[in-house]
């Protein structure tokens, strides 16, 4: 399982247990793009100081020279505010084991 990473930049809801980040993606292209969902779908460290780094499983689905294109569709149904999920990254954004 791929990861792309991401910088998880504030909370945006604190309801004890469960709090809901946002967190952004710059890609390949140099094009921001925002996600919201919950912590843990980002990092296992429910206790990380924000900001702090972070990840979003992926599906890697092609491979070119200078980038991939990645779908975050699978395994967690991220997407990111404009409602997309397939996104093209540098390979130094992507991450094995995720």
């Amino acid at each position: 399982m791929y990861g792309i990473k991401v910088r998880i930049r504030s909370l945006t809801a604190d309801y004890g247990y469960d709090k809901f980040v946002e967190c952004m993606l710059t890609d390949y292209d140099g094009h921001t793009h925002y996600f919201r969902d919950k912590l843990p779908v980002f990092t296992p460290d429910i206790t990380a100081n924000l900001p702090c780094d972070g990840v979003i499983r992926c599906m890697l689905k092609e491979e070119h020279p200078k980038y991939a294109v990645v779908d975050t569709m699978l395994p967690d149904d991220v997407e990111s505010t404009m409602g997309e999920h397939r996104f093209r990254v540098s390979y130094d954004d992507l991450v094995d084991n995720a």
